[in-house]
Protein backbone atom coordinates (compact mmCIF):
# COMPACT_ATOMS: atom_id res chain seq x y z
CA UNK A 1 0.00 0.00 0.00
CA UNK A 2 1.47 3.38 -1.00
CA UNK A 3 -0.29 5.31 1.76
CA UNK A 4 -1.44 4.84 5.33
CA UNK A 5 -4.18 6.52 7.37
CA UNK A 6 -2.76 6.49 10.89
CA UNK A 7 -4.57 7.23 14.14
CA UNK A 8 -2.45 9.70 16.10
CA UNK A 9 -4.99 10.22 18.88
CA UNK A 10 -8.12 8.11 19.32
CA UNK A 11 -11.23 10.11 20.17
CA UNK A 12 -10.70 11.61 23.59
CA UNK A 13 -12.98 13.65 25.87
CA UNK A 14 -11.45 17.02 26.69
CA UNK A 15 -11.56 19.07 29.85
CA UNK A 16 -13.48 22.35 29.82
CA UNK A 17 -10.42 24.34 28.79
CA UNK A 18 -6.75 23.58 28.38
CA UNK A 19 -4.08 22.40 25.94
CA UNK A 20 -3.76 18.87 24.61
CA UNK A 21 -0.14 18.01 23.74
CA UNK A 22 0.41 15.09 21.36
CA UNK A 23 3.78 13.62 20.42
CA UNK A 24 4.08 12.79 16.72
CA UNK A 25 5.66 9.36 17.10
CA UNK A 26 5.75 8.65 13.38
CA UNK A 27 8.64 7.80 11.09
CA UNK A 28 6.97 8.12 7.67
CA UNK A 29 6.51 11.44 5.82
CA UNK A 30 3.14 13.03 6.58
CA UNK A 31 1.05 14.65 3.86
CA UNK A 32 -1.80 15.88 6.07
CA UNK A 33 -2.74 15.96 9.74
CA UNK A 34 -6.49 15.79 10.21
CA UNK A 35 -8.25 16.90 13.39
CA UNK A 36 -11.84 15.99 14.19
CA UNK A 37 -13.67 18.11 16.76
CA UNK A 38 -16.87 16.60 18.18
CA UNK A 39 -19.10 18.81 20.33
CA UNK A 40 -22.60 18.47 21.78
CA UNK A 41 -24.45 21.78 21.84
CA UNK A 42 -26.28 22.51 25.10
CA UNK A 43 -28.02 25.78 24.21
CA UNK A 44 -30.55 26.86 21.60
CA UNK A 45 -28.29 29.84 20.83
CA UNK A 46 -24.67 29.55 19.73
CA UNK A 47 -22.03 32.10 20.73
CA UNK A 48 -19.67 31.62 17.79
CA UNK A 49 -18.78 29.33 14.88
CA UNK A 50 -18.70 25.58 15.44
CA UNK A 51 -14.91 25.34 15.36
CA UNK A 52 -14.34 28.39 17.63
CA UNK A 53 -13.60 26.30 20.78
CA UNK A 54 -10.33 25.30 19.11
CA UNK A 55 -8.39 28.38 20.14
CA UNK A 56 -5.09 27.38 18.57
CA UNK A 57 -3.50 24.51 16.65
CA UNK A 58 0.29 24.46 16.82
CA UNK A 59 2.98 22.16 15.50
CA UNK A 60 6.23 22.74 17.33
CA UNK A 61 9.69 21.23 17.57
CA UNK A 62 11.07 22.58 20.79
CA UNK A 63 11.04 26.37 20.38
CA UNK A 64 10.65 26.12 16.59
CA UNK A 65 7.02 26.83 15.58
CA UNK A 66 6.13 25.06 12.33
CA UNK A 67 2.40 25.81 12.28
CA UNK A 68 0.23 28.12 14.38
CA UNK A 69 -3.36 29.08 13.57
CA UNK A 70 -6.65 29.38 15.42
CA UNK A 71 -9.38 26.85 14.67
CA UNK A 72 -11.34 29.22 12.42
CA UNK A 73 -8.17 30.31 10.57
CA UNK A 74 -7.11 26.70 10.20
CA UNK A 75 -10.44 25.60 8.77
CA UNK A 76 -10.63 28.59 6.41
CA UNK A 77 -7.15 27.88 5.03
CA UNK A 78 -8.06 24.22 4.47
CA UNK A 79 -11.23 25.25 2.62
CA UNK A 80 -9.30 27.54 0.31
CA UNK A 81 -6.57 24.94 -0.31
CA UNK A 82 -8.86 21.95 -0.79
CA UNK A 83 -11.62 23.93 -2.56
CA UNK A 84 -14.38 22.18 -0.63
CA UNK A 85 -17.83 23.65 0.16
CA UNK A 86 -17.65 23.05 3.93
CA UNK A 87 -15.82 21.06 6.62
CA UNK A 88 -18.64 20.89 9.15
CA UNK A 89 -21.42 18.48 10.00
CA UNK A 90 -23.64 21.31 11.24
CA UNK A 91 -26.46 19.64 13.15
CA UNK A 92 -27.01 22.80 15.17
CA UNK A 93 -29.65 21.41 17.52
CA UNK A 94 -29.55 21.64 21.29
CA UNK A 95 -28.48 18.20 22.50
CA UNK A 96 -27.29 17.03 19.08
CA UNK A 97 -23.76 16.05 18.06
CA UNK A 98 -21.86 18.39 15.74
CA UNK A 99 -18.57 17.63 14.03
CA UNK A 100 -15.97 20.00 12.59
CA UNK A 101 -12.90 18.94 10.61
CA UNK A 102 -9.70 20.95 10.41
CA UNK A 103 -6.05 20.15 9.97
CA UNK A 104 -2.63 20.87 8.58
CA UNK A 105 -1.91 20.45 4.87
CA UNK A 106 1.82 20.09 4.30
CA UNK A 107 1.47 19.79 0.53
CA UNK A 108 -0.42 21.45 -2.30
CA UNK A 109 -2.77 18.47 -2.35
CA UNK A 110 -3.18 15.20 -0.49
CA UNK A 111 -0.12 12.97 -1.01
CA UNK A 112 1.93 15.64 -2.74
CA UNK A 113 5.27 13.85 -3.40
CA UNK A 114 7.27 17.10 -3.41
CA UNK A 115 5.95 18.67 -0.21
CA UNK A 116 5.45 16.69 2.99
CA UNK A 117 6.46 16.81 6.65
CA UNK A 118 9.24 14.37 7.52
CA UNK A 119 9.20 13.92 11.33
CA UNK A 120 12.59 12.18 11.27
CA UNK A 121 14.22 15.52 10.41
CA UNK A 122 13.08 17.00 13.73
CA UNK A 123 13.99 16.19 17.32
CA UNK A 124 10.60 16.08 19.06
CA UNK A 125 7.67 17.31 16.94
CA UNK A 126 4.51 17.89 18.97
CA UNK A 127 0.98 18.89 18.11
CA UNK A 128 -0.57 21.29 20.63
CA UNK A 129 -4.32 21.97 20.59
CA UNK A 130 -5.62 24.71 22.91
CA UNK A 131 -9.38 24.63 23.53
CA UNK A 132 -12.31 26.07 25.50
CA UNK A 133 -15.71 24.48 24.95
CA UNK A 134 -17.67 27.45 26.35
CA UNK A 135 -16.73 29.58 23.35
CA UNK A 136 -19.41 27.88 21.25
CA UNK A 137 -22.18 27.81 23.90
CA UNK A 138 -22.70 29.15 27.41
CA UNK A 139 -23.39 25.74 28.98
CA UNK A 140 -21.64 23.35 26.59
CA UNK A 141 -20.40 20.43 28.68
CA UNK A 142 -19.19 17.76 26.25
CA UNK A 143 -16.52 17.95 23.56
CA UNK A 144 -14.04 15.46 22.17
CA UNK A 145 -11.12 15.43 19.76
CA UNK A 146 -9.39 12.89 17.50
CA UNK A 147 -6.31 13.21 15.30
CA UNK A 148 -5.24 11.29 12.20
CA UNK A 149 -2.25 11.44 9.84
CA UNK A 150 -2.21 10.74 6.11
CA UNK A 151 1.23 9.15 5.71
CA UNK A 152 3.34 7.85 2.86
CA UNK A 153 3.90 4.14 3.43
CA UNK A 154 5.45 1.92 0.74
CA UNK A 155 5.76 4.84 -1.65
CA UNK A 156 9.24 6.35 -1.20
CA UNK A 157 9.43 10.11 -1.70
CA UNK A 158 12.07 12.82 -1.30
CA UNK A 159 10.16 15.97 -0.35
CA UNK A 160 11.99 19.27 -0.75
CA UNK A 161 10.12 20.79 2.19
CA UNK A 162 6.60 21.53 3.41
CA UNK A 163 4.01 24.29 3.65
CA UNK A 164 4.31 26.26 6.89
CA UNK A 165 1.25 28.29 7.92
CA UNK A 166 1.18 30.83 10.76
CA UNK A 167 -0.72 33.84 12.01
CA UNK A 168 1.99 36.45 11.59
CA UNK A 169 0.11 39.25 13.35
CA UNK A 170 -3.21 39.97 15.06
CA UNK A 171 -4.39 43.36 16.25
CA UNK A 172 -7.52 45.18 17.40
CA UNK A 173 -8.94 47.94 15.23
CA UNK A 174 -9.20 51.37 16.79
CA UNK A 175 -10.61 54.46 15.12
CA UNK A 176 -12.10 54.40 11.64
CA UNK A 177 -9.97 55.43 8.65
CA UNK A 178 -6.77 54.50 10.49
CA UNK A 179 -3.79 52.82 8.83
CA UNK A 180 -2.07 49.78 10.31
CA UNK A 181 1.41 48.93 9.03
CA UNK A 182 2.92 45.45 9.29
CA UNK A 183 6.42 44.33 8.35
CA UNK A 184 6.15 40.92 6.73
CA UNK A 185 8.92 38.31 6.91
CA UNK A 186 11.19 37.74 3.93
CA UNK A 187 12.76 34.46 5.04
CA UNK A 188 10.62 32.00 3.02
CA UNK A 189 8.67 32.27 -0.26
CA UNK A 190 4.97 33.04 0.30
CA UNK A 191 2.36 30.89 -1.40
CA UNK A 192 -0.63 32.81 -0.12
CA UNK A 193 -1.68 35.43 2.38
CA UNK A 194 -5.01 35.47 4.20
CA UNK A 195 -6.48 38.51 5.90
CA UNK A 196 -9.07 37.76 8.59
CA UNK A 197 -11.25 40.80 9.23
CA UNK A 198 -13.48 39.82 12.14
CA UNK A 199 -16.19 41.52 14.13
CA UNK A 200 -19.21 39.61 15.36
CA UNK A 201 -22.24 40.11 13.12
CA UNK A 202 -20.27 42.13 10.56
CA UNK A 203 -19.02 41.11 7.13
CA UNK A 204 -15.30 41.61 6.34
CA UNK A 205 -16.04 44.37 3.80
CA UNK A 206 -17.27 46.56 6.67
CA UNK A 207 -14.09 46.15 8.69
CA UNK A 208 -11.15 46.72 6.31
CA UNK A 209 -11.34 49.32 3.53
CA UNK A 210 -8.15 49.01 1.48
CA UNK A 211 -5.06 46.83 1.35
CA UNK A 212 -1.61 47.68 0.04
CA UNK A 213 1.48 45.50 -0.21
CA UNK A 214 4.74 47.35 -0.85
CA UNK A 215 8.34 46.29 -1.54
CA UNK A 216 11.37 48.36 -0.61
CA UNK A 217 9.60 51.63 0.24
CA UNK A 218 7.15 51.50 -2.70
CA UNK A 219 9.75 50.53 -5.30
CA UNK A 220 7.24 47.84 -6.32
CA UNK A 221 3.58 47.55 -5.23
CA UNK A 222 2.19 44.03 -5.85
CA UNK A 223 -1.24 44.81 -4.28
CA UNK A 224 -3.15 48.08 -3.92
CA UNK A 225 -6.93 47.76 -3.95
CA UNK A 226 -10.21 48.19 -2.13
CA UNK A 227 -11.17 45.07 -0.21
CA UNK A 228 -14.83 45.00 -1.24
CA UNK A 229 -13.99 45.34 -4.95
CA UNK A 230 -11.37 42.59 -4.62
CA UNK A 231 -13.89 40.25 -2.97
CA UNK A 232 -16.37 40.82 -5.79
CA UNK A 233 -13.78 39.97 -8.43
CA UNK A 234 -12.54 36.87 -6.64
CA UNK A 235 -16.01 35.32 -6.70
CA UNK A 236 -14.98 34.23 -10.18
CA UNK A 237 -12.04 32.34 -8.64
CA UNK A 238 -13.10 31.02 -5.23
CA UNK A 239 -15.45 28.03 -4.93
CA UNK A 240 -18.91 28.69 -3.53
CA UNK A 241 -19.34 27.61 0.09
CA UNK A 242 -22.37 25.48 0.88
CA UNK A 243 -23.14 24.24 4.37
CA UNK A 244 -26.14 22.34 5.63
CA UNK A 245 -27.55 23.38 8.98
CA UNK A 246 -30.47 22.13 11.05
CA UNK A 247 -32.41 23.37 14.05
CA UNK A 248 -35.29 22.17 16.19
CA UNK A 249 -37.68 24.92 17.19
CA UNK A 250 -38.89 24.43 20.75
CA UNK A 251 -41.33 27.31 20.53
CA UNK A 252 -41.53 30.98 19.70
CA UNK A 253 -38.24 32.83 19.96
CA UNK A 254 -34.92 33.34 18.28
CA UNK A 255 -32.35 30.63 17.71
CA UNK A 256 -29.00 32.26 17.01
CA UNK A 257 -26.57 30.21 14.93
CA UNK A 258 -23.18 30.72 13.28
CA UNK A 259 -22.15 29.29 9.92
CA UNK A 260 -18.94 29.19 7.85
CA UNK A 261 -19.62 31.72 5.02
CA UNK A 262 -19.45 35.36 6.17
CA UNK A 263 -19.86 37.37 2.96
CA UNK A 264 -22.60 40.01 3.26
CA UNK A 265 -24.48 38.27 0.41
CA UNK A 266 -24.63 34.91 2.21
CA UNK A 267 -28.04 33.34 1.57
CA UNK A 268 -30.14 30.82 3.48
CA UNK A 269 -32.71 28.40 2.11
CA UNK A 270 -34.73 26.18 4.42
CA UNK A 271 -37.94 24.41 5.16
CA UNK A 272 -39.83 23.39 8.27
CA UNK A 273 -41.04 19.88 9.04
CA UNK A 274 -43.84 19.15 11.48
CA UNK A 275 -44.77 22.74 12.32
CA UNK A 276 -47.73 24.93 11.48
CA UNK A 277 -45.76 27.98 10.34
CA UNK A 278 -42.98 28.49 7.83
CA UNK A 279 -39.60 29.38 9.41
CA UNK A 280 -37.93 32.57 8.32
CA UNK A 281 -34.82 34.63 9.02
CA UNK A 282 -35.13 37.31 11.66
CA UNK A 283 -32.58 39.48 9.81
CA UNK A 284 -29.90 39.38 7.13
CA UNK A 285 -27.06 36.92 7.67
CA UNK A 286 -24.31 39.17 9.00
CA UNK A 287 -20.76 37.85 9.27
CA UNK A 288 -21.96 34.25 9.53
CA UNK A 289 -24.58 35.09 12.17
CA UNK A 290 -27.99 33.58 11.45
CA UNK A 291 -31.00 34.75 13.42
CA UNK A 292 -33.92 32.46 12.71
CA UNK A 293 -37.40 32.74 14.21
CA UNK A 294 -39.09 29.35 14.63
CA UNK A 295 -42.79 28.66 14.78
CA UNK A 296 -44.80 28.19 17.95
CA UNK A 297 -44.59 24.55 18.90
CA UNK A 298 -42.14 21.83 17.95
CA UNK A 299 -40.72 22.02 14.42
CA UNK A 300 -37.62 20.73 12.67
CA UNK A 301 -35.90 23.24 10.39
CA UNK A 302 -33.70 21.90 7.58
CA UNK A 303 -31.70 24.19 5.34
CA UNK A 304 -28.36 25.27 3.96
CA UNK A 305 -26.39 28.47 3.54
CA UNK A 306 -24.37 29.54 0.50
CA UNK A 307 -21.76 32.26 0.27
CA UNK A 308 -18.07 33.10 0.39
CA UNK A 309 -15.32 34.13 2.86
CA UNK A 310 -14.98 31.26 5.36
CA UNK A 311 -14.84 32.64 8.91
CA UNK A 312 -14.15 36.25 7.77
CA UNK A 313 -11.03 35.15 5.86
CA UNK A 314 -10.01 36.67 2.51
CA UNK A 315 -7.41 34.83 0.42
CA UNK A 316 -4.64 36.49 -1.59
CA UNK A 317 -2.90 33.75 -3.62
CA UNK A 318 0.52 34.50 -5.10
CA UNK A 319 1.30 32.90 -8.45
CA UNK A 320 0.15 29.56 -9.76
CA UNK A 321 -0.73 27.62 -6.64
CA UNK A 322 0.42 24.30 -8.11
CA UNK A 323 3.91 25.54 -9.13
CA UNK A 324 6.52 25.81 -6.36
CA UNK A 325 8.74 28.06 -8.47
CA UNK A 326 5.94 30.52 -9.25
CA UNK A 327 5.22 31.66 -5.69
CA UNK A 328 6.17 35.05 -4.25
CA UNK A 329 9.91 34.78 -3.59
CA UNK A 330 10.26 37.46 -0.94
CA UNK A 331 13.80 36.30 -0.12
CA UNK A 332 14.91 38.62 -2.94
CA UNK A 333 13.18 41.61 -1.34
CA UNK A 334 14.83 43.99 1.10
CA UNK A 335 11.64 44.93 2.99
CA UNK A 336 7.99 43.99 2.63
CA UNK A 337 5.27 46.11 4.24
CA UNK A 338 1.52 45.53 4.46
CA UNK A 339 -0.82 48.49 4.97
CA UNK A 340 -4.49 48.09 5.91
CA UNK A 341 -7.04 50.88 6.24
CA UNK A 342 -9.90 50.36 8.69
CA UNK A 343 -13.57 51.23 8.13
CA UNK A 344 -16.06 52.81 10.53
CA UNK A 345 -17.95 49.59 11.29
CA UNK A 346 -14.73 47.78 12.13
CA UNK A 347 -13.91 49.66 15.32
CA UNK A 348 -13.27 47.08 18.04
CA UNK A 349 -12.87 44.27 15.53
CA UNK A 350 -9.76 42.17 15.07
CA UNK A 351 -7.56 41.61 12.05
CA UNK A 352 -5.29 38.62 11.55
CA UNK A 353 -2.52 38.36 8.95
CA UNK A 354 -1.88 34.74 7.99
CA UNK A 355 0.96 33.56 5.77
CA UNK A 356 1.48 30.19 4.12
CA UNK A 357 5.16 29.82 3.24
CA UNK A 358 7.37 27.27 1.55
CA UNK A 359 9.84 25.96 4.10
CA UNK A 360 12.55 23.92 2.45
CA UNK A 361 14.36 21.19 4.36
Amino acid sequence: MNYRYATVLAEKALAGAGTETIDLNLQDPISRIEIGYHVTLADTAMLAALVSPIIKVELVDGSDVLHSLSGVENQALCIYDRRVPTMNHAELIMGADCYATLGIDFGRFLYDPELAFDPTKFRNPQLKITHNRLLVGATTATHLIEVFAHCFDEKVISPVGFLMSKEHKAYTLGAAAAYEYTDLPTDFPIRQMIIRAYLTQEGPKNIVDTIKLSEDNDKRIPIDCGLEAYIRRMKGVWPLLQEGCTEYGHGAGTYDKYVTPTDHMTAYMGMGIGGTNVPYLGDYIKGGFVQRLCSVGAMMVLGFVTGYLPHHCIQFPFGRQDDLDDWYDVTKVGSLKLRLLSKAAGSGGTVGVILQQLRRD
